[in-house]
C-alpha cells in the first residue's frame, strides 16, 4: 500500500488515527491554526487601517482596494499551486516555505515607502498565504477523521473567526498608537516564532503523494491571466466607465484567460484543477458557497470601516469596537457549526445560516448617515450567527468526500474559491458605491448621503447573494447516509465521513 505523504499509511486507507488523548494531534492542529490566525488577522487589521494608510500614502479608494485585493488576488492566483505542491512534495516543507515568504514580505509591507511598493510587498504575502493555506488545511484532513475531522476543522474556523474579531480592533489600536506600519511589524517576531514551532510540530515525514505527470505550468499561466483580469477590471470599472473599450478589452482577456484553462485542463494528464473532484457534488457546491460567504463577510467589513470613519467621523478604535460583535459571534458560533455538523449534516445549517447573514444585510440596508453603534448593531449581531453557523460546514462539506491524496489540491481549489470571494465582494460593492459616489478618498474626502446609499445599495446586493446561497445549500449539499460509529485505531479509517 502507497505511504501518505504526512502520516506515513496508506493514502486511501486514511491516516492513523492516534490513541485518544494523544498530544501530537492537537499540537499540529495549534500550530498551523495559529499561522492561519496570522494570515487572516494581517488582512483585517489592514482593512480598519486604511484611512489612516490612504493619507499617509496618497493612495484613493481605488488603491485601497488594491492594497487588500491584491493579497487576496495573489492568494487566489497561487493557491492552486500551493495545493498541488503539497500533494507533490509533502505538506511540511510547503507549508514551511510559505511561512518564511510570508513572514519576509511583511518587512517588506512594514517598511514601504510608496503606495505602490505596498502593494507589491502586499502581493508577496499573498504569495506565501497561498502555499500555507492548502497544505495546512491538508495536514488537518489527512490527520483526523470521522467527527474528529469536523471538530479539528470547527477550531480551525473559529480560529480564523477569532483572527477576523480582534483584527479590526487590535489594527485599531495598532494605528492609533504606532501607525499603521506596526500592523506588519507584529507579523515579524510573531512569525519567527511559529517558524521554530513548526518545524518542531509538524510532521516529517513529506514523502510526494505520487501525482505523476509534469507540472501544469500552462494552466498556471492562463488561470492566472484570468483571475487578474477579472479582478483588475471590477476594480477599475468606475474608472474607465462600464461603456469603456478598455474595461471590456480586461474582461475578454480574462474570459480568453479562462477559456484557455478550461481547454489546457481537458488534454493535460496532471491538471491543476483536478477533474475528479469536480464529480463530487458537495465539492462543488461547498466551493460556490465559499466564494459568496467570503465575498459577504469581507465587502461587509471593508465597507462598514470606511463608513464609520469617513462619514460618521470614528477613530479607528471605535470603528474596531462597533464592528466587534460581528466578529466576536462568528468566533463562538463556527467551532459549535463544527460540533452540530456531525449531528444535523451540513446542509441545515449552511442553509440556515447563509439565510440569518440574508437578514441581518437587509437590517443593515437601512443604514443613513445618522446610524452609528446602537443603529449597526441589530444587522451586525443576525449576520454575524448567520456567516459562524455557516462557515465550518461549507468547509466539512467540500473537505468530507476527498481522497487523501488528492486533499492538497481540494484544500487549494477550495482556499482559491474563497479568495476569489473576497476579491470579488470587495470589487463589486465598491463599483457599486463608486456608482453613487465617484469622488476620491485621498483629495476629496466624503460626501456622506450619497456614499452611504451605495453601502445601502451594495448591502442590498449581498442580501440578495446570500439568499440565493441558502436555496443552494438547500438544493445541492447532499448529506450521505450515516453508519455505525466505530473507535478508530492506528492503521484503520474510521468512518463515516461526514461533509
Amino acid at each position: 500500500m502507497k505511504e501518505d505523504t504526512v502520516t506515513g499509511t496508506g493514502a486511501r486507507g486514511g491516516p492513523p488515527e492516534p490513541t485518544r488523548g494523544s498530544h501530537s494531534q492537537w499540537l499540529l492542529l495549534g500550530t498551523v491554526a495559529l499561522a492561519w490566525f496570522l494570515v487572516l488577522l494581517d488582512d483585517t487589521a489592514v482593512a480598519i487601517a486604511l484611512p489612516s494608510l490612504g493619507r499617509d500614502l496618497g493612495l484613493g479608494l481605488a488603491g485601497l482596494e488594491w492594497v487588500v485585493n491584491i493579497y487576496t488576488l495573489a492568494f487566489a492566483v497561487l493557491t492552486l499551486w500551493g495545493g498541488m505542491l503539497a500533494d507533490r512534495h509533502g505538506a511540511r516543507p510547503v507549508f514551511l516555505t510559505g511561512l518564511a515568504i510570508f513572514v519576509g514580505l511583511s518587512l517588506g509591507a512594514a517598511l514601504s515607502p510608496t503606495g505602490s511598493t505596498l502593494i507589491g510587498m502586499r502581493a508577496g504575502q499573498g504569495a506565501g498565504a497561498a502555499l500555507m493555506g492548502p497544505s495546512a488545511l491538508a495536514l488537518l484532513c489527512t490527520s483526523f477523521s470521522g467527527p474528529r475531522r469536523a471538530a479539528a476543522l470547527g477550531v480551525w474556523s473559529g480560529v480564523g473567526a477569532t483572527a477576523l474579531a480582534i483584527g479590526p480592533l487590535l489594527g485599531a489600536i495598532l494605528t492609533d498608537a504606532f501607525g499603521w506600519r506596526s500592523i506588519f511589524f507584529l507579523n515579524v517576531p510573531l512569525g519567527i516564532l511559529m517558524l521554530i514551532a513548526t518545524r518542531a510540530v509538524l510532521p516529517r515525514r513529506t514523502q510526494p503523494a505520487g501525482r505523476p505527470g509534469k507540472m501544469d505550468i500552462a494552466g498556471g499561466i492562463a488561470s492566472g491571466l484570468g483571475l487578474s483580469a477579472m479582478i483588475f477590471g471590477l476594480t477599475q470599472a468606475n474608472t474607465y466607465g462600464w461603456r469603456s473599450a478598455t474595461l471590456w478589452s480586461v474582461m475578454g482577456l480574462a474570459a480568453a484567460g479562462f477559456t484557455v484553462f478550461a481547454l489546457i485542463e481537458r488534454h493535460v494528464t496532471t491538471p491543476l484543477l483536478d477533474r475528479t473532484l469536480l464529480r463530487l457534488p458537495n465539492f462543488v457546491a461547498a466551493n460556490a458557497l465559499g466564494l459568496a460567504s467570503l465575498a459577504i463577510m469581507c465587502s461587509l467589513f471593508f465597507f462598514l470601516s470606511l463608513y464609520l470613519q469617513f462619514a460618521t467621523g470614528f477613530s479607528p478604535v471605535q470603528a474596531g469596537v462597533t464592528l466587534l460583535p460581528l466578529s466576536l459571534l462568528v468566533a463562538v458560533v463556527a467551532p459549535v457549526a463544527g460540533w452540530l455538523v456531525s449531528r444535523t449534516g451540513a446542509r441545515i445549517l449552511i442553509s440556515a445560516g447563509m439565510a440569518l447573514t440574508a437578514a441581518g444585510l437587509f437590517t443593515l440596508a437601512g443604514i443613513n448617515p445618522g446610524w452609528g453603534t446602537r443603529q449597526l448593531l441589530p444587522g451586525l449581531v443576525i449576520a454575524g450567527i448567520g456567516i459562524g453557523l455557516s462557515s465550518t460546514p461549507i468547509t466539512t462539506a467540500a473537505m468530507g468526500a476527498v481522497p487523501e491524496e488528492r486533499a492538497g489540491i481540494a484544500s487549494g481549489t477550495l482556499n482559491a474559491s474563497r479568495m476569489i470571494g473576497l476579491s470579488l465582494g470587495i470589487a463589486i460593492m465598491g463599483a457599486i458605491v463608486a456608482a453613487q459616489w465617484p469622488g476620491d478618498l485621498a483629495d476629496s474626502g466624503v460626501a456622506p448621503q450619497a456614499f452611504t446609499d451605495g453601502i445601502a445599495t451594495g448591502f442590498q446586493v449581498n442580501a440578495a447573494i446570500a439568499l440565493a446561497a441558502a436555496i443552494l445549500a438547500g438544493t445541492a449539499i447532499r448529506t450521505p447516509k450515516r453508519q455505525p460509529p466505530q473507535d478508530s485505531t492506528p492503521g484503520e479509517s474510521p468512518q463515516p465521513r461526514v461533509p
